[in-house]
């Protein structure tokens, strides 16, 4: 090989290379398959990106209480992040984003560069917001995430939230499945049944698992975008290019 084609063919191996890995984690009831048209995109904008998926839960899999969820993933994105030691990207997608909280509260050592949180319930969803009590007593895997059940792990669970380098929430006000569709964003309803931002939630004023430490320290990005349904937010090329790929250093 020459030598004017072994440069193009070096530059070419260090350009591809310099993209991180992005792992794909569906949301209820999806499959892989879900994030097609992220991959096609990712591949034709950033060339030699790997690209994986959690094929580990799928369809009525997607119905197993969430620390069930977590534990079928973890293998998965474990090995992805020790094939990977200079870190990996995340998009998680609607529930997925739940299984990736839990996941990064309990992965010790990850190597998560950028969290992609996209339309994800990271508040929860809808229920009664009249009765906390029964949440804080009932609730075991957003109360212990959120110190709202003061969890024995939250030190371990926080130490290892901050890992993160970066967290992007997406969500916006067409959704029609999260309720409210500000939970994309950290926010919630009062015992009014007034939704709240992040700024005023207890978990975010307490810093109980570094969200305000994130967000204080200029690692924590959030948008929200108009005109979008819930199935559409990984499959409208707009989100993805404009958004999406922003991120995917």
């Amino acid at each position: 090989m020459g030598k004017t084609r072994m440069f193009w063919f070096l530059f070419f191996v260090g350009f591809c290379a310099a993209y991180k890995p992005v792992v794909f984690i569906h949301g209820f009831n999806g499959t892989p398959e879900d994030g097609n048209l992220i991959k096609d995109i990712i591949q034709k904008m950033h060339p030699g990106t790997l690209y994986y998926t959690a094929n580990a839960f799928n369809r009525t899999d997607t119905v197993k209480p969430l620390w069930e969820e977590v534990a079928i993933v973890k293998p998965q994105l474990v090995k992805y992040m020790e094939a990977h030691p200079d870190g990996i990207h995340l998009i998680c997608y609607s529930q997925g984003g739940l299984v990736c909280r839990g996941l990064l509260s309990t992965i010790p050592d990850h190597n998560v560069d950028t969290l992609i949180a996209v339309s994800s319930p990271m508040a929860g969803i809808y229920g009664d917001p009249h009765h906390l009590e029964l949440y804080e007593k009932f609730s075991d895997f957003l109360a212990p995430l959120n110190n709202d059940s003061i969890s024995p792990h939250i030190t371990e669970f926080k130490h290892n939230f901050l890992r993160i380098k970066r967290m992007v929430l997406i969500g916006g006000p067409n959704d029609g499945l999260i309720r409210p569709w500000q939970s994309s964003l950290f926010g919630f309803y009062d015992e009014n049944e007034i939704v709240q931002d992040m700024k005023k939630q207890q978990y975010f004023i307490k810093d109980s698992f570094g969200l305000r430490t994130m967000y204080e320290q200029n690692r924590l990005f959030m948008y929200n975008i108009k005109g979008i349904v819930h199935k559409q937010w990984v499959r409208n090329p707009d989100v993805i290019k404009g958004v999406f790929m922003k991120w995917l250093n």
